[in-house]
């Protein structure tokens, strides 16, 4: 592949592409690309600026939508080395793609962004259908889920499961996956139009765009304090003491937003928070690849927030909880770029998430595909959220004029990738849909709980009680995941 040197001075930074599932070192190397014609209408003088803070899904996809419109110069800094950085939340081997909710928002937006994740993602989406359980209890989530069922049963091939065998039929669509036994009373119901995105590709796949649009993009660079002058934001400074100045600044600096320094006062106290949520993935050999190849996404309406995904083309199976998560003593997410986190996580000969995280990861997988729970974890993973509680966004303008924070993705902004730019974009342009723009709004004061989450607390993160390595083996012969 050609080599694309991006940035320049103390922030170039060369990337190599990916070609593996776990979280990547990245990519890019060598000549600029030529800029695009959409460039051509506007000299660079008659364009706007815009700074981006921020090179996650929030904000690569903000730029490729700026500059496809031909009227901004953009430019994107970020604090990561390497970009994407390894431990954002999009740098994920998988994310869900589905557009099941109860909120008819957020189903709409999600179906919009499936179609564009089959158009423009090829090879990176995969449509493995959905199959969604737990409409039988009388909870709050079993009213969630019928609520869900009924937004999207119009949907050619949605179907109700009523049956054991027709809910087993869906888990193991060639009937050679060993699945648990399910209650008779469980009803459930298969989505065909759903599946799973590999999200650093995703990522990736904007960065290649957004270079030949003459878009610039720079690592080792941490936002560090606003330069504000005549009362509104002219730019940032980074923590090396440089400064970037645009006419409009757009922070996307995700679960990183909440407890920096710079942006104290801007957001509601509490409004978002970084959360830690609790991943592990097994490693299938060649015959288990093969064997279970077909499975779909699965995910619970049971309370318990327990999804789980079909095979990566390394054979990697992820699943996780969709719950309230973790916090840290100082509300920065704990992550692999953090120097001491690593330290104590080799010293102590331990994973990145509890133990408590670990049994119930095992638990809930035993109650769909047993035989996958008893397999050691090749590795675990806390996610970190840039949180709301009630699972709506941010994309707001702060008080300064032209600052704009675009945040609080929550869990489930991944889906929305090919439409989030766009949104993100209008809010800024102020032609955002009112309800939307009311919806996401900064100065609000969020609802009790997210309907996906109800009756879950937050704890604080304890480092004496992760996960050990000998407990992610189970004390078998484990077989290495391969990286």
């Amino acid at each position: 592949m050609p080599s694309v040197t991006i940035g320049c001075g103390p922030s170039t930074q060369v990337f190599q592409p990916i070609h593996h599932d776990l979280p990547p070192r990245l990519f890019f190397q060598d000549t600029p690309y030529p800029r695009s014609p959409l460039n051509s209408t506007l000299t660079m003088a008659q364009k706007e600026s815009v700074l981006i803070v921020g090179a996650g899904e929030f904000g690569a996809s903000t730029a490729l939508s700026l500059l496809k419109t031909g009227k901004y110069t953009v430019t994107i800094i970020d604090r990561a080395p390497v970009l994407p950085a390894i431990d954002a939340a999009s740098t994920d081997i998988n994310k869900v793609v589905r557009w099941d909710y109860s909120d008819r928002d957020y189903a709409k937006l999600a179906r919009e962004s499936i179609d564009l994740w089959n158009k423009d993602f090829k090879g990176i989406y995969h449509q493995s259908g959905v199959v969604v359980r737990g409409l039988h209890t009388n909870s709050f989530d079993g009213h969630n889920a019928k609520i869900t069922y009924d937004n999207v049963k119009g949907e050619p091939g949605v179907k109700l499961l009523s049956t054991p065998s027709e809910i087993t039929g869906k888990l193991s669509p060639r009937g050679v996956v060993p699945t648990a036994t399910v209650p008779s009373e469980e009803r459930s119901y298969w989505n065909p139009v759903g599946g799973w995105a590999w999200a650093a590709k995703a990522v990736e796949k904007l960065y290649e765009q957004i270079i030949p649009l003459g878009g610039k993009l720079y690592s080792n660079a941490e936002l560090a304090s606003l330069i504000i002058e005549n009362g509104d934001v002219k730019g940032v400074r980074t923590v090396d003491g440089r400064e970037w100045k645009a006419d409009k600044i757009v922070v996307c600096t995700g679960s990183w937003t909440a407890a920096n320094p710079a942006l104290r006062g801007l957001l509601p106290e509490g409004l978002i928070t970084a959360t830690g949520q609790t991943i592990a993935a097994v490693q299938l050999d060649e015959e288990e690849m093969e064997k279970y190849k077909d499975i779909p996404v699965s995910f619970n309406f049971d309370g318990s927030g327990f999804y789980s995904f079909p095979p990566t083309h390394t054979g990697l199976v992820k699943f996780a909880i969709h719950g309230a998560g973790f916090t840290s003593p100082n509300g920065l997410p704990r992550t692999h770029l953090d120097p001491q986190a690593c330290t104590y996580t080799e010293q102590n000969q331990v994973g990145w998430i509890p133990k408590e995280s670990l049994h119930a990861l095992r638990k809930q997988m035993s109650l769909v595909y047993p035989e996958l729970a008893k397999k050691p974890v090749a590795y675990t993973r806390m996610c970190w959220y840039s949180d709301v509680v009630d699972g709506d966004w941010v994309i707001d303008y702060t008080k300064y004029p032209s600052l704009l924070i675009a945040a609080g993705g929550s869990g489930h902004a991944f889906k929305f990738l090919p439409v989030m730019g766009d949104l993100i974009r209008k809010r800024l342009e102020n032609t955002l849909e009112p309800h939307l723009t009311q919806k996401w709004r900064i100065n609000r004061t969020p609802a009790a709980e997210d309907p996906q989450r109800t009756g879950m607390a937050r704890k604080q993160l304890d480092l004496s009680q992760l996960a050990t390595r000998k407990e992610m083996v189970l004390g078998e012969t484990g077989v290495s995941a391969r990286l």
